[in-house]
């Protein structure tokens, strides 16, 4: 999403962390053979599901991995890491209480010292690691994520959990950045959209068929500000559609607080509505028909 992409890329600056959490789902406890074992380690294909996000983050050149789970699933996950073929450098985090993705954040927050991956640990995603990773790399979003196409039951690569409410997704063509995100009302037919939104972003595609692959990008102030605001819960359902709306809407940014965590080079370039939250020059994103990599720039 969010993109300070106009400057080059500074080979100096640590590279990315990835955050895995393996945290537990409701839907999830009936698959595994103990109440306390993590949904991480369900066998697809012969291999624990959080396999599969390793190798992904791997590929993608990303080595420093941190992994968060509860103290009740600590001991098996470490288990798993030991025996683990992999080259990146692994390390375990229990919580003891864990309310939303963004808490689970806040709490290991001192361990983060880079800009960062979030990614659950169970996802199989057919995105090509290496590409979406040097796009981020040469870009530099302040803010990165993924949405892909509902895929049918028939099967076929990629696999996203399933939302409760029918969302529409905005995305600008031009530059493939994400710029709406909005709940569907099922009992009307009309979509409100702001005339800000419109002006902001006249090529914009409009999408009921896209979800969240809970993958996201995020440069480390994002996390200083999620730390101080314990209102925000979720990462999907608070922080993201937070700042894709502080895009057309710049009065946002001073509202909530967020204009106080930009860095100054990237609070510099904000004017008072060309750019709203547009950190840099305008570049295109490339993308597939089938996967976006949207960049908020």
């Amino acid at each position: 999403m969010f993109s300070v992409s106009a400057q080059p890329f500074d080979a100096r600056e640590p590279e990315l962390t990835a955050v895995v959490l393996a945290l537990p789902e409701d839907d999830m406890e009936l698959l595994t053979e103990r109440i306390d074992m993590s949904h991480a380690l369900l066998p697809i294909a012969n291999r624990p599901m959080i396999w599969y996000i390793l190798q992904w983050l791997e590929q993608g050149g990303i080595l420093d991995i941190k992994i968060i789970t509860t103290r009740e699933s600590e001991a098996d996950i470490v288990s798993y890491v030991e025996v683990y073929k992999g080259i990146a450098n692994i390390t375990v985090k229990a919580l003891s209480d864990v309310n939303g993705t963004a808490d689970a954040l806040r709490q290991v927050a001192p361990l983060i010292k880079s800009n960062f991956v979030v990614v659950p640990c169970d996802l199989v995603i057919d995105v090509p690691a290496t590409h979406f990773f040097d796009i981020i790399r040469i870009r530099r979003p302040a803010v990165a994520t993924v949405f892909c196409e509902v895929m049918k039951s028939e099967g076929g690569g990629g696999s996203v959990k399933p939302r409760h409410l029918p969302m529409c997704v905005g995305i600008d063509q031009p530059s493939s950045r994400l710029v709406l995100l909005q709940d569907i009302d099922k009992k009307s037919e009309d979509l409100a959209l702001s005339m800000s939104l419109i002006r902001r972003f006249p090529s914009m595609a409009l999408s009921d068929k896209m979800q969240d692959t809970h993958v996201y990008v995020f440069q480390r102030w994002v996390l200083d500000y999620v730390s101080a605001h314990p209102e925000i819960v979720s990462l999907q359902e608070d922080l993201l559609p937070l700042l894709v709306r502080a895009q057309s809407q710049p009065h946002l940014l001073e509202k909530n607080g967020i204009d106080r965590y930009l860095p100054a080079s990237t609070a510099q370039r904000i004017d008072e509505y060309d750019t709203g939250v547009q950190f840099g020059q305008h570049e295109q994103a490339d993308h597939s028909d089938s996967t976006k990599s949207d960049s908020l720039e």
